[in-house]
């Protein structure tokens, strides 16, 4: 797989996450899992669903230290004609 920049484009701007960024993702994404479950509390899912609350221990104790994200922006800056 080729880079942005193997392709021809240019790098014009980079975001690159933080903890305080990757916690509101994660904290976020176990809220709407709680929402969901507390609205739908039938769901035969639920049990699974709840799991992903052993994941924020998970998550805090050893994957903060190892994971994040980050966005490229690229602008193709040949010119055609």
């Amino acid at each position: 797989m080729k880079n942005g920049e193997e392709e021809g484009l240019t790098c014009i701007y980079t975001l690159v996450s933080n903890y305080d960024d990757w916690d509101h993702y994660e904290m976020f994404q176990i809220w709407a899992v709680d929402d969901y479950v507390r609205a739908n509390p039938d769901d035969p899912d639920n049990p699974e669903l709840l799991e992903s609350f052993r994941t924020k221990e998970i998550y805090l104790r050893w994957g903060r230290e190892t994971l994040g994200w980050a966005i490229y922006v690229f602008r193709n800056c040949i010119k055609k004609g």
